[in-house]
């Protein structure tokens, strides 16, 4: 076989994301591979890099990095143009210490058709200001399709990945994540039950999330493990027709899966362990969404909270240990809440055939406000010395 003819067949097909979620389509296009560069010549790395990626034209292009690390000194980081594919594994992407401004490892900014595989983004929090908000993957504007698979970030201090569509008439469509990593990533957020509580000076709430999706239709996080957020571990605001499924939160300094005026979500098969105020929160006109199969444990807050939601199903979940901090009447593993603030009335809720563990310092394994309608409380386990419901009048109708 001539050498050619064998780069060839190593090379392709290679597998880019089309129009549909989890139907790729084939190219035969040839990738083109960066790096590795010099490392006494880091400061060009970038520079180098965006050059290549802007000669597409707007042409589908598959570009392999070469193991290595690539430094990044610029803040508005790599510009990633629609119809392309980054192949990353084995590369390491190394945010500079002397970033002073808000920005991100790797934009899109109006791009669809985009696969970014592999790779990993080192950050460095730990000497950038606390005012500077950096994140990994940034995608913004209007966009679909966008693919982002077997990612590791780390110690930036904005999302790992942030996907933010303009409105709910302008969402972003077709979102994947599988297998993404985020650890000790976000801005700093400080706990409700704190002295000066909120997000540090600087920064925004679309910093925090180590995954922060807003204004997305149709959108799949499969697989992703986010650790040790320093806010939220997740953040959907506004998303439509989605899944989170086989994933772990943990450790995150504020809640664990937080869902906000979002419809038709499905949740399974994930473990919320661990997080500082809620394991999951499910609010703010959010309305056919399920909770199945989940395990929730040891949250500083309620195990789950629903204020302002319509058609919500718990079913199968395993709620144990939480509501680990003081918060008065809210240490439970459950609060179901009408508060008013927002279009939704709180009705049509069921929960159903969960396993609960609780301790005595709990005023209920499952706390319900005034003013619920048409909720179904039934069949579920109880373990430990906290009631089971309270009231215990108003659970079921």
């Amino acid at each position: 076989m001539r050498y050619w003819q064998y780069i060839a067949l190593c090379l392709v097909p290679v597998a880019v994301g089309c129009g549909t979620i989890g139907h790729p389509r084939q190219t035969e296009t040839m990738p083109i591979i960066i790096g590795p560069f010099c490392s006494h010549d880091a400061e060009h790395h970038q520079e180098r890099i965006q050059r290549m990626l802007d000669k597409t034209g707007g042409q589908p292009a598959i570009f392999q990095f070469a193991p290595g690390a690539y430094c990044l000194t610029d803040t508005g980081g790599l510009h990633v143009p629609s119809h392309v594919t980054l192949l990353m594994e084995g590369a390491r992407f190394l945010l500079a210490e002397t970033l002073q401004a808000d920005g991100q490892a790797f934009l899109l900014d109006n791009a669809s058709d985009v696969v970014l595989r592999g790779g990993e983004i080192i950050g460095r929090r730990e000497v950038w200001a606390p005012s500077v908000n950096v994140a990994g993957i940034r995608v913004c504007g209007s966009g679909a399709n966008i693919t982002v698979e077997g990612l590791v970030c780390h110690d930036v201090s904005s999302n790992a990945v942030g996907v933010f569509g303009t409105s709910d008439d302008a969402p972003i469509r077709n979102v994947v994540l599988k297998s993404v990593t985020g650890i000790n990533c976000c801005n700093m957020y400080i706990d409700y039950l704190q002295p000066n509580k909120g997000p540090v000076p600087g920064s925004d709430r679309r910093d925090q999330g180590t995954v922060a999706l807003y204004y997305v239709d149709g959108w799949a996080v499969d697989a992703c493990r986010f650790e040790n957020s320093q806010s939220d571990g997740t953040h959907f605001f506004h998303c439509k027709n989605g899944q989170f499924m086989n994933s772990t939160v943990i450790g995150s300094k504020m809640g664990g899966y937080f869902l906000e005026g979002c419809q038709r979500v499905l949740a399974s098969g994930n473990r919320f362990q661990g997080n500082g105020s809620r394991g999951v929160t499910i609010e703010r006109d959010s309305q056919f969404c399920t909770l199945t199969g989940n395990l929730v444990s040891q949250s500083g807050r309620e195990g789950l909270w629903m204020p302002d939601v319509c058609a919500i199903i718990v079913s199968a979940n395993l709620f144990s240990e939480n509501g680990r901090k003081d918060d008065e009447d809210k240490d439970c593993e459950i609060r179901l809440d009408e508060t008013k603030e927002y279009a939704t009335v709180t009705q049509d809720v069921r929960i159903e055939g969960n396993v609960f563990y609780t301790s005595p310092r709990q005023t209920a394994a499952i706390y319900t406000s005034k003013g619920i309608e048409n909720t179904a409380i039934m069949n579920n386990t109880f373990h430990g010395d906290a009631p089971q419901c309270f009231p215990a009048a108003e659970t079921s109708k």
